[in-house]
């Protein structure tokens, strides 16, 4: 048993799994390299999915056939196509995943009846989509609030300024007279460009901070991620 033939099975299966893997890359690469448009970029990846998928199933298959005591060897082939695999396909698959489950917006904000407004941030989307999406906001991220700090709105000014700085988003602009903040975040897989504006307004108790982060790309929805910024941001402003 030592000397057992090689599973093509095996073979076939890792073979397909490192060409999955450049499959992935190369969509992102070529977005970022702009050889490709954002259309164009998920069709690569959506067929690099379905490859994968293709992949594990060879992957399983051939571990089957290679099991210690069989007539095949290669198991080592199929478990390394495996564990090459799966990390690759998390992301797009969680993220198909998430915009399966949400609605197909992307420009998400604390204050839906007043949006805070672009000025300065290249975004494609200065206008907010109004009521058909605000209701659609709502249902999917009720708890997308104005955070209200007893601290001055000259104080917290600089501390937001700060964290956009911390969270190693782009500062286009700063504005303290008018309490207007924005920034455009480039995402770290794919390179999209979402843009972000934040609002102080002072009040009796304090100030008021209202956000509102939407995506240049895409209209099928953000699979949660603009929701998820301004959670995170307001969290990390709070503490």
């Amino acid at each position: 048993m030592k000397n057992r033939p090689l599973s093509w099975v095996a073979l076939i299966a890792l073979l397909m799994s490192i060409i999955t893997i450049a499959v992935v890359v190369l969509s992102t690469m070529g977005f970022r390299m702009e050889w490709w448009g954002y259309a164009s970029s998920l069709k690569i990846l959506r067929g690099a999915v379905y490859g994968g998928v293709i992949a594990i199933v060879f992957s399983l298959l051939g571990i089957f056939i290679t099991w210690p005591g069989r007539k095949r060897g290669g198991l080592v082939f199929s478990i390394i196509g495996v564990s090459i695999l799966l990390p690759s396909l998390a992301m797009p698959l969680y993220w198909h995943y998430s915009k399966s489950k949400l609605p197909p917006i992307q420009d998400i904000s604390t204050d839906l009846e007043n949006p805070p407004e672009f000025w300065e941030a290249p975004t494609s989307r200065i206008t907010h989509p109004g009521a058909a999406v605000a209701e659609q906001q709502l249902m999917a991220f009720p708890d997308i609030q104005p955070a209200m700090f007893s601290e001055a709105k000259d104080h917290l000014f600089d501390k937001a300024v700060a964290l956009v700085r911390d969270f190693g988003w782009k500062l286009v602009s700063a504005d303290s007279s008018e309490g207007r903040i924005e920034a455009t975040v480039t995402t770290f897989w794919y390179g999209f460009k979402d843009d972000v504006v934040i609002r102080l307004t002072e009040t009796d108790a304090g100030t008021k901070v209202d956000m509102r982060s939407t995506s240049r790309f895409g209209g099928g929805g953000d699979g949660g991620s603009n929701a998820n910024r301004i959670r995170a941001f307001l969290a990390a402003l709070k503490e």
